[in-house]
């Protein structure tokens, strides 16, 4: 769109980028809440996330999984299993994330990571008036 005057330009801009921050907020609302649960499907990738959280610079690690177990006190309730990973460094010292640990970080680093993906769209959308809305050329 090519426009008269640099004002109409910018009026034009932000118009352009008020709309586009609506649309923006649904996106990363969708990649947050879609995209980010999607991603456990990738394998180990939520084991990785919580060793670069708990362990950094860990130059091994083995994962126990632990028994399935009631989560709630009530009988009919549902089941979950544990894990715990311990992770070794380089001077021999161990160190375990829990599976409470295990669970922030995987959950968390998941939805981040959908969060991630909506802000890195929304910036490239943000970007797309300074391309699209210019001053015509005088001749």
């Amino acid at each position: 769109m090519k426009l008269n005057s640099a004002k109409e330009v910018w009026i034009a801009r932000l118009i352009a980028w008020f709309v586009i921050g609506a649309v923006s907020c649904g996106i990363i609302f969708v990649t947050t809440f879609m995209v980010g649960p999607s991603l456990f499907a990738i394998p180990n990738l939520s084991e990785k996330i919580a060793v670069s959280v708990f362990c950094p610079g860990a130059e091994s690690t083995s994962r126990q999984d632990g028994a399935s177990v009631p989560t709630t006190s009530s009988p009919s309730g549902t089941y979950g299993h544990t894990v715990e990973i311990t992770c070794t460094f380089a001077d021999g010292s161990t160190e375990i994330i829990r599976n409470e640990q295990y669970a922030l970080a995987s959950i968390g680093g998941m939805f981040g990571l959908g969060g991630l993906c909506g802000v890195g769209i929304s910036v490239l959308l943000m970007l797309l008036p300074f391309f699209v809305i210019r001053k015509k050329k005088e001749e």
